[in-house]
């Protein structure tokens, strides 16, 4: 199995149970706008969310006015002095270079591989609030929160055991005596939110609470062909989770210090994501695919943000502290099977395969302005620093990105009826990362038999670069 897994011997146990909830069916319908593989630029999450925080570089924690207040602080919903609907997305534009290189001492299976992908990724939101009274605020928020994916072909291997094609297939066919593969990699996760949350003012002070419901799955799809690309070979998989459901919440503070400055903070729980789903591998007969159940959960990481703003007539500024512990959560993931399906390069057979991600904590920062000019223009701009969770032992083309650097800028419209019109565009500068040699996806594709461990002839490489695009529209009623 050449995955870029390690695959353990052990033996089965029960599948977790998760049971459906139907108040979930509008997070599925929302979810189908995402029709593309999904992207995030700190880890797999945006660095902002909605388009007004998106042109302050998603520097917005001490600010408040906006329903994804309900994303990132909901004690901002105490402030509230009208109701407020609010709608928009976010459009990223990535680029993705992956290149890999193999040299043996036979030139005949030596080979490079460059690949330049540009997918896109579309994360709409929508939400309600309004104040109850002049002390308390409620609504909801419906929003993609992350992801990550991938999608590469015509990627060029060495064949599983460095057998030939006439050795796999037990047969006689064309380019029989070659021993060199095509190999095609898909990969999706998302996750959507439902956020219910209310805040109260005391005084200065203000508290809010949010109920966080979500929705998440996740595809995988490895496919190894012949160089023809007409025969699908042994050692292709496909994994598919059921719909995960999963609940979690978030508590915030924000407080006055004078009328110009507030400081703000907010912490919100991981989700754990119980995806358990159908895998299905293809064996050494190519007619019959293996299929069986997997076991898996996730975590959806915590995450802790401080804020503090300082505001006049004219301008407003924002400085956040972000921090997300990714290390507890996508260091390693199980795929526990029914029965042993899977076969390792040196030939034992499992029913575990673990993926190492081997991610590590990640603190963010963000510096953004506003500045109220005239006619109902405002304008915007920001700037935000994460170095990237990914390490060069789990690094993979397929999830994650290597950005660090961010920058944005935005305009604001607002009319006199109550209704505002926001624009932003945001750049993630490229950033190349060299894998590991002791990384899973090194050793998936150096190691052929128990005899034959190359480790040192398989290096590769990831830079990826964002564009991305934001649209929002408000109204007070």
């Amino acid at each position: 199995m050449n995955l870029g897994i390690n695959i353990i011997k052990r033996n089965k146990f029960p599948r977790s149970n998760g049971g459906l909830v139907s108040l979930f069916i509008i997070l599925l319908f929302f979810s189908s706008l995402n029709y593309s593989s999904v992207h995030g630029f700190q880890g797999i999450m945006p660095t902002s969310f909605g388009a007004r925080q998106a042109g302050m570089g998603g520097a917005f924690q001490a600010i408040g006015g906006s329903v994804m207040d309900l994303e990132s602080n909901p004690s901002h919903l105490a402030r509230l002095t009208t109701p407020k609907w609010e709608f928009g997305t976010s459009v990223h534009f990535a680029r993705i270079e992956y290149s890999d290189s193999f040299m043996d001492q036979d030139p005949n299976l030596s080979y490079q591989n460059k690949i330049v992908e540009t997918p896109r990724a579309v994360f709409p939101y929508i939400g309600y609030i309004q104040p109850v009274t002049d002390r308390l605020g409620i609504g909801f928020a419906l929003y993609t929160q992350g992801g990550g994916g991938g999608s590469f072909s015509n990627i060029t291997r060495i064949s599983p055991g460095k057998q030939s094609l006439n050795d796999t297939l037990n047969g006689d066919v064309p380019f029989g005596t070659e021993r060199k593969i095509q190999e095609d990699l898909k990969f999706k996760f998302m996750l959507t939110k439902l956020t219910i949350g209310a805040g109260y003012r005391f005084g200065n002070l203000s508290v809010g609470l949010g109920l966080d419901l979500a929705y998440a799955f996740m595809e995988m799809k490895k496919t190894n062909l012949d160089l023809s690309r007409t025969i699908e070979l042994p050692g292709s998989i496909a994994y598919n989770s059921d719909p995960a459901y999963s609940y979690g919440g978030k508590l915030g503070f924000s407080y006055d210090l004078s009328s110009n400055v507030r400081i703000a903070y907010s912490y919100t729980l991981r989700n754990v994501l119980h995806m358990d789903g159908q895998i299905k591998v293809e064996g050494e007969d190519p007619i019959i695919k293996n299929g069986s159940r997997v076991s898996r959960y996730m975590v959806w990481p915590d995450r802790h943000i401080f804020g503090i703003s300082y505001r006049t007539n004219s301008w407003i500024f924002d400085f956040d502290i972000k921090f997300i512990p990714w290390s507890r959560s996508f260091r390693t993931n199980r795929f526990v099977l029914d029965q042993p399906l899977v076969t390792t390069p040196i030939g034992l057979e499992s029913n575990v395969m673990q993926m190492n991600f081997r991610w590590r904590d990640q603190y963010c920062f963000a510096l953004g302005a506003e500045y109220e000019w005239k006619y109902g223009f405002r304008f915007r701009g920001g700037y935000s620093y994460a170095k990237t969770p990914m390490t060069p032992q789990g690094l993979n083309p397929m999830l994650g990105t290597t950005n660090e650097h961010h920058l944005a800028g935005g305009l604001g419209y607002y009319t006199s009826n109550g209704s505002a019109l926001h624009l932003a565009v945001e750049y993630a500068f490229p950033k190349s990362m060299k894998g590991s040699e002791s990384s899973d996806w090194a050793l998936s594709h150096s190691i052929f038999s128990a005899k034959e461990i190359q480790l040192a002839q398989f290096q590769f490489n990831k830079s990826v670069s964002v564009l991305s695009i934001s649209f929002g529209i408000e109204k007070n009623i």
